[in-house]
C-alpha cells in the first residue's frame, strides 16, 4: 500500500487508525503520523501511537492538516467512497492520497457518490483490484479489495518561510499602525509563559524523581493533555500558535484578508517551520505578508468558487449533482451551489459551515475587488439566522440576492451586472482566455 512512497520525514494521516497498524508502519519508515479514530477504546490505543486530531475524519477541516504530505485509509467498507471524497476534497495541494476499498465500490457505480469518486479518480489517479487482502487479518471480509492512489493538484507555496527571523525579542516598541504595540506584546508573552509553564512541569517531574529514586520510586511521568489526549511539548507550543493567530486576526478586525486559504497557510507553516520563534518582530513581518498577497490570495479565492460553480452544470464529467442554469465555461448572473442549507431532520435550516465559507471568501473577494469594506456580519451563515430566510423566498446577501431550499441548494443572482462581469474578467486573466464579447462590452460600458 505505501511501499511506493518515500515516508521518511513527511507527514501523514490515518484517518481511520483502528489499532494502528497503518500509525506502525509508517512510523517505522521514518514519518511523522497524525490520526483520527471514532471508536472510543482503539482511539485510546492510536492515541498513544500517532497524535489524535479528531475522532470523526469527516469533521476534519482542510485548515487541520493543511500541512501533510500524504493520506493513507482503510474507511469502513459502508461509506468507503464518502470518506475518500471527503480526504481529496480536504487534502492540501500535493497531497498523496492511499486508500483501499470495497471492490464493488468501484466496480458497481450505482450511486451518485460512487461516480464523483470514479470520476475524480479518472482525473487524479487510478485504482486497481488487489484480491482479498484481509483473509488472513483478525477481521477477515470475504471480499476483494480495491486500491485507490490519489494526487491532489499541486499549487503555488505561500512563502512565509523566507521573511522570518530566528532572533528574540528586544522589546523595543514596534508600532507600525497596524495593531497596538501592547496587544502584539500580550499575547507574546502570554504564549512565552504558558510555555514555559510546561516546561517547568517536566522539571518538576526530574526533580521528585531524584528525590523519589533512592526510596524505590523512579520513573515518573507528568503529562499535558487537551481532550484527554496527551500533547507533546511541541505540539502544545505549535497548537498555541495557531490560536494566538486566530486571536490576532480577531484582535486586529482583519477577517476581510482571513480566507480559508490563508488560515490553512498559517497551519501549514506552523507545523512545518522546525525554529522560527514566536515574537513581535516575527508577527509584523507575518501581518505584513499578509497583507501583501491579500490580492494573490482572493485570486485563490474566486477561482475555487468559479471551479466549484462550473463543475455543477447540467452536462458535468465529475458525476455531481448540475443543473442547467450552471455555465460550464463561466459564472452566469444566476447560478446554483448545492449544501448551502438543507433541512434537519428536526425540521429547521442546517447550515453547512463548510460551503458557506466557501461562499463568505467570494463575498471578501468582490469586496477587495470593488474597494469596499468587510465586516463579520456579512458572513452568508449569520445573514441566513439575522434575516430568517425561509426556504423558496429570495433574501439580499452582499452582492447577491439568494433564496434556500429544503433539499439544500441556493439560488444565488448578481444584483449588480457590473460586479458579475467584473467577476468573470477576473477569472479570464486568471486562468488566461477570453470570454463572450457580450461580458467585455458590460466590464467597459
Amino acid at each position: 500500500m505505501l511501499t511506493p512512497y518515500e515516508l521518511s520525514g513527511k507527514t501523514l494521516l490515518e484517518p481511520s487508525a483502528g489499532k494502528g497498524d497503518i500509525i506502525d508502519y509508517a512510523i517505522s519508515c521514518g514519518a511523522n503520523v497524525i490520526c483520527c479514530e471514532i471508536n472510543p477504546e482503539l482511539a485510546t490505543i492510536s492515541a498513544n501511537k500517532a497524535r489524535l486530531i479528531a475522532n470523526d475524519f469527516l469533521t476534519v477541516t482542510s485548515d487541520m492538516i493543511s500541512h501533510i504530505d500524504f493520506i493513507a485509509m482503510n474507511p469502513p467498507f459502508s461509506a468507503d467512497e464518502k470518506h475518500i471524497l471527503h480526504a481529496f476534497d480536504i487534502a492540501p495541494d500535493g497531497c498523496q492520497i492511499v486508500a483501499l476499498c470495497n471492490w464493488q465500490t468501484l466496480a458497481n457505480p450505482f450511486s451518485k457518490s460512487r461516480k464523483q469518486l470514479l470520476a475524480t479518480i479518472e482525473n487524479y489517479g487510478y485504482f486497481e483490484n488487489v484480491g482479498d487482502l484481509f483473509s488472513n487479518a483478525e477481521r477477515v471480509t470475504g471480499i476483494d479489495i480495491g486500491l485507490v492512489r490519489l494526487t491532489k493538484p499541486a499549487s503555488v507555496n505561500s512563502g512565509f518561510e523566507d521573511f522570518f527571523t530566528d532572533e528574540e525579542d528586544d522589546y523595543e516598541r514596534q508600532e507600525n499602525g497596524i495593531m497596538s504595540y501592547n496587544a502584539i506584546r500580550e499575547v507574546v508573552q502570554r504564549y512565552v509563559n504558558a510555555v514555559k509553564l510546561y516546561d517547568s512541569v517536566l522539571d518538576t517531574a526530574v526533580q521528585m524523581n531524584s528525590l523519589t529514586d533512592g526510596l524505590g520510586i523512579r520513573d515518573l511521568v507528568f503529562t499535558c493533555s487537551q481532550k484527554e489526549v496527551p500533547t507533546t511539548r511541541d505540539q502544545f507550543a505549535k497548537e498555541l500558535q495557531k490560536k494566538s493567530w486566530t486571536w490576532i486576526i480577531n484582535k486586529m478586525n482583519l477577517q476581510k484578508y482571513s480566507t480559508r486559504g490563508l488560515t490553512e497557510d498559517i497551519n501549514k507553516f506552523i507545523e512545518q517551520q522546525k525554529s522560527m520563534k514566536f515574537t513581535m518582530k516575527n508577527i509584523y513581518t507575518m501581518l505584513d505578508v499578509i497583507i501583501q498577497t491579500t490580492g494573490q490570495r482572493m485570486d485563490k479565492a474566486l477561482l475555487e468558487v468559479f471551479d466549484n460553480l462550473t463543475q455543477h452544470y447540467s452536462e458535468n464529467r465529475w458525476n455531481v449533482e448540475g443543473w442547467k442554469t450552471n455555465s460550464h465555461y463561466l459564472v452566469n448572473k444566476k447560478f446554483i451551489n448545492p449544501y448551502i442549507a438543507p433541512e434537519s431532520r428536526w425540521g429547521g435550516m442546517d447550515t453547512n459551515y463548510r460551503q458557506c465559507e466557501k461562499l463568505d471568501d467570494l463575498d471578501k473577494a468582490l469586496c477587495f475587488l470593488n474597494g469596499q469594506s468587510w465586516e463579520s456580519n456579512r458572513r452568508l451563515e449569520y445573514q441566513i439566522r439575522e434575516k430568517k430566510a425561509t426556504w423558496g423566498e429570495w433574501f439580499d446577501w452582499g452582492f447577491f440576492e439568494v433564496k434556500l431550499f429544503k433539499k439544500g441548494t441556493g439560488h444565488f443572482k448578481f444584483r449588480d451586472e457590473n460586479v458579475w462581469a467584473m467577476f468573470n474578467q477576473q477569472i479570464a486573466r486568471i486562468k488566461g482566455f477570453p470570454l463572450p464579447e457580450s461580458i467585455n462590452k458590460r466590464k467597459s460600458a
